[in-house]
């Protein structure tokens, strides 16, 4: 295994960054290559809250949290338009 200065787990502004090989990484469950996850750490250290923000959600793209969330908004949305319909 290549060495280098970060451990194999750390958490960072409450994301957990796992090493499982010299090139992938996970981040909240969500497998990375090493380039990612460089500019991730880039944009989860910024001060600006949107490049954090941004971060955040292509952390829960890779995951499949966006995927879920979109799901329930969908099906809150269709249930909404059949009782505005139905009424």
């Amino acid at each position: 295994m290549v060495k280098d200065k970060f451990t194999d787990t750390f958490w960072l502004t409450g994301h957990k960054f796992e090493k499982i090989s010299n090139e992938n990484v996970l981040v909240d469950g969500g497998l990375f290559a090493k380039k990612e996850v460089k500019e991730l750490f880039r944009m989860l250290i910024s001060q600006n809250p949107f490049t954090r923000f941004n971060a955040t959600i292509v952390i829960w793209e890779r995951n499949g949290f966006l995927t879920k969330i979109m799901i329930a908004l969908a099906l809150i949305a269709l249930i909404l338009v059949y009782f505005w319909i139905s009424s």
